[in-house]
């Protein structure tokens, strides 16, 4: 990690116009919203500040997987195809472990600073939740951050068998696109699927309602549920491994 710092620092001009333009796209679908709002449109059921907090919820998720985790996805295409992963498993550390380190990418910490400015604006129109709110919020939230940990382990697996699949991570940030919005929105049979199928608006839909007061402690059913994934991605991510024949297979 602290290499990878130093290789960013090489390159202060690159690593900040990365960082600034991360922010810019991650502010791009609030902004939308709130030009919805603006033009008297809306979420039924949901005000502009509540809509935003879903939105910065899910940023905020973001902001801590993409940088820790989501970067094994585009490493683990690059080292199978180039036959550079074998070093890793020389390494006398997990190879798992190791798939995460290297992928490693501080410029996705711009996504705290944009969803951390989204979600003090979207706060300044919300009563502000009690105590019990916030625990059972920061309980949800680290399930949403394991919900995407899982992902990860899911996208960067397929990658050891079908090295060509190199729109994984493309059609997963299409599909999770859905998760920015409020769940209620959508229809029954959606929210099914994004609940029960697609896990998507577990990651920030479920976790800004408790914070909302609309969830109740029963919602902590997705602690269960996150944790049964990334349980399923590990073991999917070994037996995956596996198939890795190297670069000479």
């Amino acid at each position: 990690m602290r290499v990878k710092l130093a290789e960013m620092m090489a390159y202060r001009s690159h690593f900040i116009l990365s960082v600034l333009l991360l922010i810019v796209g991650d502010l791009v679908v609030p902004l939308v919203t709130l030009l919805v709002y603006r033009s008297g449109a809306s979420f039924p059921g949901w005000t502009l500040h509540e809509a935003l907090l879903v939105q910065a919820v899910f940023v905020l998720a973001k902001g801590i997987a993409f940088p820790f985790f989501f970067g094994m996805v585009g490493t683990t295409l690059s080292q199978v195809r180039e036959g550079t992963f074998d070093l890793l498993l020389l390494r006398p550390r997990p190879v798992m472990f190791m798939s995460m380190l290297s992928g490693f990418d501080p410029d996705d910490f711009g996504r705290l600073v944009s969803g951390s400015v989204l979600f003090a604006f979207a706060m300044q129109g919300i009563v502000i939740p009690g105590g019990a709110a916030w625990v059972q919020f920061s309980l949800l939230f680290i399930a949403s951050i394991a919900i995407l940990f899982s992902m990860s382990l899911f996208l960067s697996g397929i990658l050891f068998r079908w090295v060509g699949s190199s729109r994984v991570f493309d059609i997963f940030d299409a599909v999770s696109g859905f998760g920015m919005y409020p769940g209620t929105i959508f229809s029954k049979a959606l929210q099914n699927v994004f609940t029960y199928i697609l896990p998507i608006g577990l990651i920030a839909f479920v976790p800004a309602s408790a914070l909302l007061g609309r969830e109740g402690w029963g919602s902590l059913w997705t602690l269960a549920s996150a944790a049964a994934l990334v349980l399923l991605g590990i073991v999917y991510w070994n037996r995956m491994l596996k198939n890795y024949t190297s670069a000479g297979g």
